[in-house]
Order: C-alpha cells, then structure tokens, then sequence
C-alpha cells in the first residue's frame, strides 16, 4: 500500500462532513473497508469510492415469470 494515496480518518471525516469517530465507529461496526494499521485506519481510494459510492440495486422481480426469466438469463 503506497501510503502517498491513502488518507487517513481525519481526512475521510473532514471529505464526508462527519466526525472521526463516526468514521471509526463505521469501521469498527464493517460498514466501511479500511486497512488497519495499528490503532490507525487508513483509507484507499477503492475503499474511499466505495465509502462513497451507492451499491447497485436490483430490481426484484415482480412476478413468478420474471423471476424464471432471470434465473434463465444467469446460468
């Protein structure tokens, strides 16, 4: 891990506008990914993106044959 593009929490805390012990409170509880490195969390920039970044959401399916349709199309 190169550490010139990893932040630190403060630097997370002060990006999304929360305080440091939200930040270790969401790592602590595996909200958030981070890499520990002692006492210390530090932050990639996946890791940050992803702290960032919405999940994708799937559309669940609205009825039996659409259900059957999906599960065709992913095997």
């Amino acid at each position: 891990m190169d550490t010139e593009d990893t932040m630190t929490a403060a630097e997370v805390a002060d990006k999304l506008r929360v305080s440091v012990e939200t930040v270790y409170r969401m790592c602590k509880a595996g909200k958030w990914q981070a890499t520990k490195i002692g006492r210390l969390y530090r932050f990639t920039p996946e890791q940050y993106k992803s702290i960032t970044e919405p999940p994708a959401v799937q559309q669940k399916p609205r009825n039996q044959r659409q259900n059957i349709d999906r599960l065709l199309r992913s095997a």
